[in-house]
C-alpha cells in the first residue's frame, strides 16, 4: 500500500509540474506580427544619400593604435559635410571640440525639455595590407556597385554620422522645427578610445545638459542569427561590456634547457592560464540578456519557447546550452580570454621571466576588481604575480531602462522601418562613446538601424565592409522617423 501510495504522489507530482509546463509555455506564446508595410516616406532620395555617404568613405580617417586620424583628413571630411548638407550648417550651431569632434545644436523652441542627442564617430579602423587583396572593392573607394555602397565606414559608424545629417537636412527642409533641443554628437577618436567624445560631454555638463537619450551605434536588426526565431529581431544595446587586461608573471631561475628544473616559470604560468580558463565567471540570465531572451522566447519553437517560459525549471539546462556558443555565452558572463604569451626569446635557453596576459570582458554586476580578485582566487598560486595590464580599464556602463520615452521612440521607429521586427534590449560586446554620456544621462542607446545578414557581421572592422543602399536609405527614415517621434514641435502628434 505504501508503495502504491509513493507511487501515486509522484504520478501525481509529475503531472502537476507538467501541466504547469504546459499552461506556463501557452501562455508565453507571442500574438502574431502585424502585418504591414514598412512606413513611406519620399523625402529621402536614396540614391543622392549613398552619394554622400560614399563622398565621406573616401576620406583616410584611419585612427591607428595609438593615434588619432590624420588632420588633413579630418578637416577635408569636415569641409565635405559643409558642403553636402547646406541647411545643416546654416540652421545649427556647429563647435569643433577636441580639435576635431563635432558638436552640432538644433535649438527647440521649447528649452526646459531634455534635449535628444544622436551620436557617431568619423574615425574608422585601418586596413591590413595583407587582406587588402581580399577586398572586391578598394576600401576607401567609396565605390557604389552592386546595389551597395562599399568601403570602411559603411558600417562603423560613418553610416550613423551621414545618417543622422541627412535626416536633419530633409527635414529642415520640410519646414520642420523641433520642439525639444537635438544635439549631433560626432566624435573623431572612437576607434582608439580617445578623448573627442567626453570632451563633448564634459563641455555639454557644463552648460547642465542632461539628455532624455542618447543615441549611438550598436546593435542592429539581424535576420537569420537567432536560432529558431523566423522574424527580424532589432538588438538595442541597453549596455555595454568593461573591459581590463591582466598581466601575469612567473620569475624563474633561467639557464640552459638541457637542465631545467622540475617546475618552469612557463610551466607555472601556463597552469595558472589552464586554471582560469576551466574555471570562468559564472553566468546569469539577467540584466540585458535577460531582456533579449524575454523577448524573444514567445516568438520562439515550441521546445525553446517550454523551456524558456519555465526557467525556474529549466534554467541550468538553458545556461549550459547558450553557454555553448561563444556568441550568446558572451552575453552571459564575463568573459575570459587569454591573449598574450611570452617567454625565452630562444628555444634552449629557460626564461627568467614568463608573462600572460588575459583580457576580460566585464558584465554589468560585475566590476574591475572582481576579475583581479577573479584572477588571484583561481590562480591560488603565490609564484604568479598579477596586475592589471598597461592600457584602458573600464567598468560595465549602467544599464539603461527599456520603459523609457527614449526606448518606446526607438522601437516604435524601428517597427515601422522593419514589418513584423522584434524589438529587444541587448548587450554591446564592445566599447561605444556612449558609456561617456552615463555621466549626464540614465538613458544611453545604441543601435545602428540598418538590417544585418550573419555574412554582414565579419564585414565590421573586416574584408568587404559595406552597406546596401536601400539598407542606408532605411537608416535615414529611421533617424528622421525617431526624431519626429522624439523631438516634435508643439500642437500635435508626430507626422506619420
Amino acid at each position: 500500500m505504501r508503495i502504491k501510495w509513493l507511487f501515486g504522489a509522484v504520478a501525481l507530482a509529475v503531472g502537476t509540474v507538467a501541466l504547469i509546463v504546459v499552461v506556463r509555455t501557452w501562455r508565453f506564446a507571442a500574438p502574431p506580427p502585424p502585418s504591414g508595410r514598412a512606413a513611406a516616406d519620399a523625402a529621402v532620395n536614396d540614391s543622392a544619400a549613398a552619394e554622400r555617404l560614399a563622398r565621406a568613405v573616401r576620406f583616410r580617417t584611419v585612427s591607428f593604435t595609438d593615434s588619432a586620424p590624420p588632420a588633413a583628413a579630418l578637416l577635408a571630411m569636415r569641409a565635405q559635410l559643409e558642403a553636402d548638407f547646406p541647411r545643416v550648417h546654416h540652421a545649427l550651431a556647429r563647435e569643433v571640440v577636441d580639435g576635431f569632434s563635432l558638436l552640432y545644436t538644433w535649438r527647440g523652441t521649447d528649452t526646459s525639455l531634455a534635449p535628444v542627442v544622436l551620436m557617431g564617430h568619423m574615425d574608422v579602423v585601418p586596413v591590413e595590407a595583407a587582406a587588402l587583396a581580399s577586398w572586391h572593392h578598394d576600401p576607401f573607394s567609396g565605390d557604389i556597385a552592386g546595389g551597395f555602397i562599399w568601403g570602411r565606414g559603411t558600417l562603423d559608424d560613418k553610416v550613423s554620422v551621414l545618417a543622422a545629417l541627412e535626416a536633419v537636412e530633409t527635414l529642415i527642409g520640410e519646414g520642420f522645427t523641433p520642439q525639444r533641443t537635438v544635439y549631433l554628437a560626432f566624435g573623431h577618436n572612437e576607434e582608439v578610445a580617445g578623448t573627442g567624445a567626453d570632451s563633448i560631454v564634459q563641455r555639454l555638463r557644463a552648460r547642465g545638459v542632461h539628455p532624455a537619450f542618447v543615441l549611438d551605434e550598436g546593435g542592429a536588426v539581424t535576420t537569420g542569427i537567432f536560432p529558431g526565431l523566423e522574424r527580424p529581431l532589432a538588438l538595442v544595446g541597453v549596455a555595454e561590456k568593461g573591459y581590463a587586461s591582466v598581466e601575469l608573471t612567473v620569475e624563474g631561475t633561467g639557464g640552459h634547457s638541457s637542465m631545467p628544473p622540475r617546475e618552469t616559470a612557463v610551466g607555472v604560468l601556463a597552469a595558472a592560464i589552464a586554471k582560469l580558463e576551466h574555471e570562468p565567471f559564472p553566468p546569469h540570465m539577467s540584466g540585458p540578456a535577460g531582456g533579449l531572451f524575454a523577448a524573444v522566447a514567445p516568438s520562439l519553437p515550441f521546445k525553446a519557447r517550454m523551456a524558456f517560459a519555465n526557467r525556474w525549471l529549466f534554467e541550468p539546462l538553458l545556461l549550459r546550452q547558450l553557454a555553448a556558443s561563444p556568441t550568446t555565452d558572451a552575453m552571459l558572463r564575463t568573459t575570459t580570454a587569454p591573449t598574450m604569451f611570452e617567454g625565452s626569446p630562444k628555444d634552449n635557453v629557460l626564461p627568467k621571466r614568463a608573462r600572460a596576459v588575459v583580457n576580460f570582458r566585464i558584465l554589468p554586476g560585475d566590476s574591475v576588481a572582481g576579475v583581479l580578485a577573479h584572477v588571484n582566487a583561481v590562480v591560488a598560486d603565490p609564484r604568479v604575480k598579477t596586475r592589471f595590464a598597461a592600457g584602458a580599464v573600464m567598468e560595465p556602463s549602467p544599464v539603461s531602462g527599456t520603459n523609457t520615452a527614449g526606448y518606446a521612440a526607438i522601437a516604435r521607429a524601428v517597427e515601422e522601418m522593419v514589418p513584423g521586427v522584434i524589438v529587444a534590449p541587448s548587450l554591446v560586446l564592445g566599447a561605444t562613446d556612449a558609456r561617456h554620456y552615463a555621466v549626464i544621462t540614465p538613458n544611453a542607446y545604441r543601435f545602428l538601424p540598418v538590417i544585418l545578414v550573419s555574412d554582414d557581421i565579419a564585414r565590421v572592422h573586416g574584408v568587404d565592409e559595406r552597406v546596401s543602399i536601400e539598407n542606408y536609405g532605411r537608416a535615414v527614415r529611421f533617424m528622421r522617423r525617431l526624431l519626429r517621434l522624439s523631438a516634435a514641435p508643439p500642437g500635435g502628434a508626430p507626422a506619420p
